[in-house]
């Protein structure tokens, strides 16, 4: 959620983009710096370092976690954001192993999970969990 100045309403980057978009003066580059204050502050080759991959927990067979460690170095490389490395875990993995798989990344989260399968990522700052 965010505050825009500090005052009014708590509005999501999603209701602010749909607001701004049915302005008729809106300015693009308040998109830009929207997303911009998402993405990680140094560049993921330098913030994420693949080679600091911890596994904290997981319950899969060796293939999946190979597998899993394998998308994640993708998602890395090819997302930006944190919502989207989440989204294109779950679609890869929902893809590759079938059923209904939820991908949870962040930097400060808590969860209290009861999952069948299960992995627990952290890469550098972030953690990574991975289940069904």
């Amino acid at each position: 959620m965010m505050k825009i100045n500090g005052f009014g309403k708590k509005m999501t980057a999603k209701q602010l983009r749909t607001k701004f978009e049915r302005q008729d003066s809106c300015d693009e580059t308040h998109f830009d710096e929207l997303k911009e204050s998402r993405k990680w502050r140094e560049p993921p080759e330098k913030a994420l370092r693949f080679e600091n991959l911890i596994i904290q927990e997981t319950n899969l067979t060796l293939e999946q976690i190979e597998e899993s460690k394998k998308m994640l170095g993708d998602a890395l490389q090819l997302c930006g954001i944190e919502n989207e490395i989440a989204s294109f875990m779950k679609r890869k993995f929902d893809a590759k192993y079938g059923g209904h798989w939820q991908c949870i990344v962040g930097r400060n989260f808590g969860s209290h999970l009861d999952p069948i399968q299960f992995i627990h990522f952290t890469v550098s700052k972030i953690s990574v969990i991975l289940f069904r």
